[in-house]
């Protein structure tokens, strides 16, 4: 009887140990890890890796040295009870946030990054596995069918908060490094393993991890895209327009028939036009990268209006509030913002009143955007895997944000999305997850890091 490899014997683990690696999944998935609360998840996260021999660094992000190093893609810091609050007209600051008082809600205390490196034993290629514990508020908590933090399975979903948006991510590569170590498989390049905190609305977990000097000759965000392969994703956008009114009551609206109250109301469809119009231009210009080809390169949603406060009198000030997703050869998301701001001062400059009253345009978060070539290695790589094992052996580009900029773009780390679960989920009540896809992603990831880090490294 022939002898196993032990990447043979890693793939038979993860066949046999199937109920326990939905028991740890279910285990992660029943610690609430909501943006700002992800210090007990981090805690398991740790104790996992410490078992299986990991070098385990646990670190708090430092705001002050990523505005420093990073000033044009460094974030506040997010919590999802103060999600959002500190808008800025050009980029965020961390003289802004202290100036703000909000330092105290806003920040990383007892919300560390955990870092897991394998060491191999040298000349093979290294390897990031990225994801985020945090998960989004379980908001609006009424409409849950099942519990939130219960991982209930039923017809082969498990429900619960990040089941997809990604524990199930997560948890796979921690379960594949597991079987791997098992089988005694010996590894020539080391697999660091990121568990990262704020990735929602921010990224900074990710972006600190690079300012660290974490490197790899390749990477894996763990999001999900159904066990496909993506190594682009859009940049975007979130925004909200003030525009200002005169409150006056229908008395008083006009005197010696001059019309003195101006309903912020009814300066919207100036914001709106001028919005609308650069999202048509956007969409007009040739584009050059056949990975988009089909698919608009600028989506412009307007989410909610907020103002007014009485039926009869007018309104002093509405907030229009919404997002932006936008492709990769659009152009880099400062270049955007810039747009953004020059289309406000048209329609301001347009109406005599809001030439003296302008409306004011703010962010509040924003995403550059990534965009690799689709041959990268590991893409391929990939690929051949997913063909070999019968999945999707095709590249496609991303469909959302995500920390894959971060590692692109400011740590310049080739990396791809490659994960469980899928995006229609994210941030939804009873999101789930396909447990078949969850498990397969195990043998998919014991497939590639077993070939990936035993290939020689550049150079060696």
């Amino acid at each position: 009887m022939l002898q196993r490899t032990p990447r043979e014997e890693a793939l038979a683990l993860a066949a046999r140990g199937r109920e326990e690696s939905v028991a740890a999944l279910a285990s992660l998935v029943r610690v609430p890890s909501l943006t700002g609360e992800e210090g007990r998840a981090q805690t398991e996260i740790a104790g996992h890796l410490k078992a299986l021999g990991a070098e385990t660094v646990i670190a708090e992000p430092d705001v002050a040295r990523l505005f420093e190093r990073f000033p044009q893609v460094a974030q506040y810091p997010t919590h999802w009870q103060h999600d959002l609050i500190l808008p800025y007209a050009e980029l965020p600051s961390y003289e802004a946030l202290r100036a703000s008082g909000l330092e105290k809600v806003l920040n990383y205390r007892d919300r560390p990054n955990v870092v897991g490196i394998f060491r191999g034993s040298g000349g093979g290629r290294s390897l990031i596995l990225n994801g985020h514990i945090d998960t989004v508020t379980i908001e609006p908590a009424g409409e849950w069918t099942h519990d939130p933090f219960g991982a209930e399975i039923v017809d082969g979903l498990m429900y619960g908060r990040g089941t997809s948006d990604m524990k199930g991510g997560l948890m796979a590569a921690l379960m594949a490094m597991s079987y791997l170590r098992r089988a005694g498989a010996r590894l020539r390049g080391d697999v660091i393993f990121q568990s990262v905190v704020n990735e929602e609305h921010a990224g900074n977990g990710t972006l600190d991890l690079v300012r660290r000097g974490f490197r790899a000759d390749a990477a894996i965000v763990l999001e999900p895209t159904n066990n496909t392969v993506s190594v682009s994703h859009p940049g975007g956008l979130y925004w909200q327009v003030r525009v200002p009114g005169r409150a006056r009551s229908p008395g008083a609206r006009w005197i010696d028939g001059r019309q003195d109250g101006v309903s912020a109301i009814e300066k919207l469809p100036l914001v709106i036009g001028a919005l609308v119009d650069l999202e048509r231009r956007y969409n007009e210009a040739a584009g050059d990268d056949p990975m988009e080809a089909g698919r608009s390169p600028f989506s412009l949603v307007m989410g909610k209006i907020v103002g007014g406060h009485y039926e009869t009198v007018t309104a002093g000030e509405v907030t229009l509030r919404g997002g932006a997703y936008f492709a990769p050869m659009v152009g880099d998301v400062v270049d955007v913002m810039k747009d953004f701001r020059q289309a406000l001062r048209k329609a301001n400059a347009a109406d005599p009143f809001l030439n003296e009253n302008p409306a004011r345009l703010e962010f509040l978060h924003h995403d550059d955007s990534t965009r690799q070539s689709p041959q990268i290695p590991h893409a391929m790589h990939m690929c051949e895997v997913l063909q070999a094992r019968g999945g999707h052996g095709g590249v496609r580009p991303g469909p959302f944000c995500c920390d894959l900029r971060h590692l692109v773009n400011q740590g310049g780390i080739p990396s791809i999305i490659f994960g469980p679960g899928t995006i229609a989920q994210a941030h939804k009540p009873d999101e789930h997850i396909d447990l078949r896809e969850y498990l397969d992603c195990i043998e998919h990831l014991i497939d590639f890091i077993w070939a990936w880090c035993n290939q020689d490294a550049e150079g060696s």
